[in-house]
């Protein structure tokens, strides 16, 4: 990464929080809170990339016109606290782009084969209900990108990551939480999207509540992390679409 996109106000962020980190593990404390596999805004070019050059001036949040960009929360990472990471609860990304023109630091940029590349969807077994009891497809019935969800042959989601753009859509509109208001000690959605450079996400199939919990924001090794999509058209904005890998 260049020296010129890592703009002041960040260095001093990552500065402080450095120093901070010496006291519970150093160097090494710092350049895995750095790299944790956050689900991260459309033209994030890696976590470390992102960590060093965002100046937390929550420009992104505010410009996102469905809500879905909110910063790293203190007590979950450090290093990373205030940057903005994506949650698709009440909401999902059509890449409209909207948080990318308004970051002034160039921590979200257009180019690259991150720029319409979230992450990657991953079913959670012991909370999608298609898993239990069969019946839902929702999530294979909202997903906007053709291919990126099918049924297996008992009727339960499989993800294609060759296909999926990691939009969320499958998540926002995943029934699970209310279905399965009873039990509290499963994750809320039966399917979430997490970083394609996550343990969760080299995971091959379906992962528990427990597997998902231990490894969805740990990253792999370079060389393991999954690659980005490369297939279907995907969202591109409100009214437009884009096949994979399109760039500007």
């Amino acid at each position: 990464m260049s020296v010129e996109t890592i703009s002041r106000r960040g260095f001093l962020a990552a500065g402080a929080v450095g120093a901070a980190m010496v006291g519970v593990g150093g160097f090494g404390a710092v350049s895995r809170q750095a790299d944790a596999a956050f689900v991260r805004p459309p033209g994030a070019e890696s976590n470390a990339q992102l960590v060093a050059a965002c100046d937390r001036c929550g420009r992104c949040l505010q410009a996102c016109p469905y809500g879905i960009v909110t910063p790293v929360p203190l007590a979950e990472n450090l290093v990373a606290y205030g940057t903005p990471t994506l949650a698709f609860d009440h909401g999902c990304c059509d890449f409209c782009m909207q948080c990318v023109d308004a970051c002034p630091t160039g921590a979200l940029a257009y180019g690259g084969p991150r720029e319409r590349d979230l992450g990657v969807a991953v079913v959670v077994k012991d909370a999608c209900v298609a898993w239990d009891w069969a019946g839902c497809t929702v999530c294979k019935d909202e997903c906007p990108v053709e291919g990126a969800i099918t049924l297996d042959d008992h009727d339960r989601p499989v993800v294609h990551p060759d296909f999926c753009d990691g939009c969320g859509r499958c998540e926002q509109v995943c029934p699970s939480s209310s279905l399965r208001a009873y039990d509290a000690s499963v994750e809320n959605k039966g399917i979430v999207v997490v970083s394609r450079a996550s343990e969760a996400a080299r995971a091959a199939g379906a992962v528990s509540s427990e597997e998902l919990l231990a490894g969805r924001t740990v990253p792999v090794a370079l060389a393991d992390a999954m690659p980005p999509h490369t297939k279907g058209v995907h969202p591109d904005g409100p009214d437009a679409t884009r096949e994979a890998g399109g760039l500007s």
